[in-house]
């Protein structure tokens, strides 16, 4: 019995250790929170007086004014946004507080709910000592063991009954100290949340001088400025998307090209090789498959390209509208001056609204330029992946020939010649004019502009290009030296007709080109009015423009009559001549003269103009 009860006795004790601790962690727990919430009115007392130290300067600003009788537009525009910032963070914060407030009275409730059930844990525990020490003193005046042992029996029922409430009780007290731990932990974690929305609102309300929503069309300028320069971002992110789009199109031309030149290969070794039909048919077959295959993926790169297109436009129009509202704003800054003028002053606020949309305009063409970039880079994509179409199409047609084995390769060349580059040309052109078409009118001018800087050189070679002076008129003993004597002659009269036909395509491609040149400037030149040119600088750059209109316009048509003159030459080459002169090559004199007519557009053109002509000219000596 003894034993029993100096084991109850320790057993009490723990349990009273343990409740001490619990008690000590309860009342630190609740010292925490106080001290976080003291922080927090901390900061919001310091807050509110920064706004009070702002208001009182702001009020002592406004007495100087009233009595200097001096008016400042701008200083009273920041001082009102100032004060509605203040008033809206000021009303948030103490809704913020409010609510810290309520979960604190909570978490007191609960607090005292604990404490309660903690003392009526104590008073059982009083009862308990009570009911031992009273069954120690009937042990004491009990002698006969019987007795002892029947009363041993009777106490120790009810001290078991008494433990095992004992540790129920407990339980449920570690129980709901988990919960309270749980629900202190998500009190902190809001606490948190509220605490980075509340820097959020702050570094917002202090980057933007404005409190009003983003949509709101009313208000003073400033608030448009803001606007403006948030639409601005989107744009920029806008055309960095666009840029990462068109390097993943860049690495697919690549790949495209890598395979088309391994088939290439292929196909020529296995062409060199010289099997038999079956062997021709499952070359065919397998070229088939990898055509079809290309043909996806390259219908996959237009359907990109088309859709960045669709990208850029609507970029585009959203920088049209942007310009269309800054032009708002100047047109009533302007208004704004005038009226002041007039009555007899003139504030500084209009000056600077007008500084700040100055600058929102240089931002924007700066982001007109970059989107600019973009869209020359997608044309750039689209020739490419064209230039890759006809190549597909002359080895279909070049395999098609080798599988049916009829022709020579001079006249699979001239073949595939004549019969797939006239329809790319055209595709070439339609897709030209469709992508002029959809795409905005805006180029990037780099380089000189004819009649700018070099006019006098620019006009003495365009007078010696004249369309009345033709570049090579053979007289008749000249043209007698081109008669067919022999076949070794007739076939070389022949290479002679097909390279003047192929030189008669290539200037067929520039002339296309030109034309599609003309009419993206005539686009340009009748939107121009939509940005509000007004200044010295863009006048000049009009007339730039302008005088390169006329002088592509004059290339054109010598471009023209250089066609005409070599389709009468392809002509002559039919008509029989005297057998009595010996035989001058031309092959050479057709590259001269073509490369005389890029350096005359080198000379006025603009370098994205060069690069075009350039890569036509490399192609027409590959082809």
């Amino acid at each position: 019995y003894n034993e029993a009860s100096i084991f109850f006795l320790t057993e009490i004790e723990e349990m009273r250790t343990e409740m001490d601790e619990m008690r000590d962690t309860f009342y630190e727990e609740d010292t925490c929170q106080l001290q976080e919430m003291r922080r927090e009115l901390e900061r919001a007392n310091k807050n509110c007086r920064i706004l009070q130290y702002r208001l009182r300067k702001a009020e002592r600003k406004k007495l100087r004014y009233a009595q200097t009788g001096e008016i400042d537009e701008e200083l009273l525009r920041s001082l009102e946004q100032d004060l509605k910032v203040a008033k809206d963070v000021s009303v948030r914060l103490h809704h913020e507080l409010e609510n810290v407030e309520e979960k604190r009275t909570k978490t007191e409730d609960e607090n005292e709910k604990l404490r309660q059930k903690l003392i009526e844990v104590e008073v059982t525990k009083q009862a308990l000592q009570n009911e031992l020490d009273k069954v120690k003193e009937s042990q004491k005046r009990r002698g006969s063991k019987e007795v002892q042992r029947s009363d041993k029996k009777s106490a120790q029922t009810p001290t078991e009954d008494h433990n095992e409430d004992l540790k129920c009780q407990l339980a449920f007290i570690k129980e709901e100290a988990v919960l309270m731990r749980k629900k202190t932990a998500k009190i902190d974690k809001e606490k948190d949340r509220l605490e980075a929305e509340l820097q959020k609102y702050r570094s917002f309300y202090g980057d933007l001088d404005s409190p009003h929503p983003k949509g709101e069309a009313g208000g003073p300028p400033s608030t448009r400025e803001s606007e403006l320069k948030l639409r601005l971002r989107l744009v920029e992110e806008e055309a960095n998307i666009l840029g990462r789009k068109i390097v993943e199109l860049e690495v697919e031309n690549r790949g495209l090209r890598a395979e088309l030149d391994d088939l290439r290969g292929e196909g020529e070794g296995e062409g060199g090789s010289g099997g038999g039909a079956v062997g021709r048919v499952g070359v065919g077959r397998g070229h088939g498959e990898a055509m079809t295959e290309l043909r996806q993926q390259l219908q996959l790169v237009e359907d990109e390209a088309e859709l960045l297109r669709r990208n850029l436009a609507d970029a585009e129009d959203h920088n049209k509208r942007v310009m269309g509202e800054l032009n708002k704003l100047r047109f009533k800054a302007g208004t704004h001056e005038g009226g002041a003028r007039h009555g007899g002053g003139v504030s500084g606020g209009g000056g600077l609204s007008t500084e700040k949309a100055d600058a929102l305009q240089e931002e924007l063409k700066t982001a007109r330029l970059q989107i600019n970039d973009l869209s020359g880079k997608v044309m750039q994509l689209q020739y490419e992946n064209r230039v890759l179409l006809s190549n597909m199409q002359r080895y279909d047609l070049a395999s098609h020939l080798a599988l049916r084995g009829c022709t020579s390769p001079r006249d699979s060349d001239a073949d595939s010649d004549a019969g797939g580059t006239g329809p790319t040309v055209q595709r070439e052109s339609d897709d030209d004019s469709s992508s002029s078409r959809i795409l905005p009118p805006h180029r990037k001018r780099e380089g000189p502009v004819g009649g700018e800087s070099d006019s006098d050189e620019v006009r003495n070679q365009t007078r010696c290009l004249t369309p009345t002076r033709g570049l090579y008129t053979p007289p008749p003993e000249v043209a007698a030296r081109f008669l067919p004597r022999s076949p070794r002659d007739r076939q070389q009269m022949i290479d002679i007709r097909v390279e003047a036909e192929r030189l008669g395509r290539t200037i067929d491609r520039l002339i296309a080109d030109t034309a599609t040149i003309i009419a993206e400037a005539r686009v340009y030149v009748s939107n121009g009015d939509l940005y509000g040119r007004g200044s010295g600088g863009e006048e000049e750059d009009e007339g730039g423009r302008i005088r390169e209109h006329e002088l592509l316009y004059r290339i054109n048509a010598q471009m023209k009559a250089f066609r005409k003159e070599l389709q009468g030459f392809i002509d002559r080459l039919e008509v029989p001549k005297p057998e009595d002169r010996e035989e001058e090559p031309l092959s050479i004199f057709q590259p001269i003269i073509l490369l005389i007519l890029i350096l005359v557009l080198f000379s006025s053109l603009s370098y994205a103009t060069i690069f075009k002509l350039v890569f036509l000219f490399t192609l027409f000596f590959v082809l």
